[in-house]
C-alpha cells in the first residue's frame, strides 16, 4: 500500500517525468505498471501526453494500451486504475517531483557501520543501484577502492554529485541508468549494492533487475541488498539474509519535519504520535517499519559467464 501522500497524487503527474524516465518506470516486466489498467488511468488525459506515454512502452505492451472514450469506462473503474498506477509508481513520483521530501526522510535513516562490514566494502570497486541522493555511496565511498552510483533521476544524481563533494569524496562516478539497464561492462565491478530500494517486481526489480546486477559482477562478487523488505524473494534466488542489532529510530531534522513526513509518508497515528511527544526522533515501530539493521547477501558464481 503507497504512503498517504499517495492520495494527493493524479495521473498527469507522470508526464513530468522526461521520455527516459517514462521507459524506465513504465516498463511492464517483472509485474510493472500493467498497460492495459494504464490505458484505463489515462482515461481523459491530454492527447500529448496519451502520445508520449505510448511511445515509452515496448512493442509488445503498446498493444495493450489503448485508451479508450470517457464515456466507455466508469468513474470508479478509472479511480481504481489510477490508484493502481499511482501506487506502483509511487516512489518514482517523489524522487521527481519531491526530491526535497526524499532526501529529508533518508537523512534521518542511519545504516548500521555492523551492516557496510557485511559487505566488506574496503578497497573494492562499488556499484550503488538506484543510488538516489547518496545515502549507501557516501558511506561505501569512505572504504571502497570507488563507487559507481546509478540512478534514473537527474535532479537525485545532481544532489548526489553535490553531497559527495561536499564530503570531499573524489571516487565516485554518477551515471544515470535503470535497475533493468545498468551502465557498466559485465564483470566491471567487485559488488554491487541496493540500498532499501530493490524489490521482488518492477519497476524497481523483479528478475531481469537481479540478471542485470548479476551481470555487472565479476565472477566471485557479490550483490547484496540493503534493507531488504520481501526477504522471502530474496532467499528463493539465492540471497543469505543477515541481521544485525542496530538504530531502533528515525531522527528527522526537527520536530515540524517529523510530524510533516510522517503524515505524508507512514500514517497519521505516526504523525499523532510527533505531536503527542514533540519528539524529532521517531522509533520504527511508530512508523511500522524496521530498521535499516539487515542485508540480503548473493556470491555471483565463479563459473558465471558474462
Amino acid at each position: 500500500m503507497a504512503p498517504p501522500l499517495a492520495r494527493d497524487f493524479g495521473i498527469e503527474l507522470i508526464g513530468n517525468f522526461d521520455d527516459e524516465a517514462l521507459r524506465t518506470f513504465l516498463d511492464p516486466a517483472d509485474g510493472g505498471v500493467d498497460p492495459g489498467v494504464l490505458a484505463i488511468a489515462m482515461t481523459g488525459a491530454n492527447a500529448e501526453l496519451v502520445a508520449r506515454v505510448a511511445a515509452a512502452l515496448p512493442d509488445t505492451a503498446r498493444e495493450s494500451f489503448q485508451p479508450a472514450p470517457v464515456e466507455e469506462h466508469r468513474a470508479l473503474s478509472v479511480a481504481r486504475a489510477q490508484s493502481n498506477v499511482i501506487d506502483r509508481l509511487f516512489w518514482p513520483l517523489v524522487y521527481w517531483n519531491h526530491p526535497d521530501d526524499y532526501e529529508e526522510l533518508v537523512s534521518g535513516e542511519r545504516i548500521d557501520s555492523r551492516v557496510l562490514d557485511v559487505l566488506d566494502l574496503d578497497g573494492r570497486v562499488v556499484c550503488d543501484i538506484g543510488a538516489g541522493a547518496g545515502r549507501f555511496t557516501l558511506l561505501a565511498a569512505a572504504r571502497a577502492k570507488s563507487v559507481v552510483a546509478v540512478d534514473a533521476v537527474p535532479a537525485l544524481l545532481d544532489r548526489l554529485r553535490r553531497n559527495a563533494g561536499a564530503a570531499g569524496l573524489d571516487n565516485v562516478d554518477t551515471r544515470r541508468g535503470s535497475f533493468k539497464a545498468l551502465p557498466l561492462d559485465g564483470g566491471s565491478v567487485d559488488i554491487a549494492v541496493a540500498c532499501s530500494s530493490f524489490r521482488s517486481h518492477g519497476p524497481h526489480g523483479g528478475r531481469r533487475a537481479l540478471a542485470e546486477a548479476e551481470r555487472v559482477v565479476r565472477p566471485g562478487g557479490d550483490v547484496a541488498v540493503i534493507w531488504p523488505q520481501e526477504r522471502a524473494w530474496f532467499r528463493r534466488h539465492g540471497f543469505t539474509y543477515i541481521a544485525v542489532q542496530s538504530d531502533d529510530e528515525v531522527r528527522f531534522r526537527d520536530v515540524a519535519t517529523a510530524e510533516r513526513l510522517c503524515a505524508a509518508y507512514y500514517s497519521a497515528a505516526a504523525a499523532a504520535w510527533v505531536r503527542r511527544h514533540q519528539s524529532a526522533e521517531v522509533p520504527y515501530r511508530v512508523l511500522g517499519t524496521s530498521p535499516p539493521s539487515s542485508v540480503c547477501l548473493k556470491r555471483v558464481s565463479q563459473s558465471r559467464v558474462s
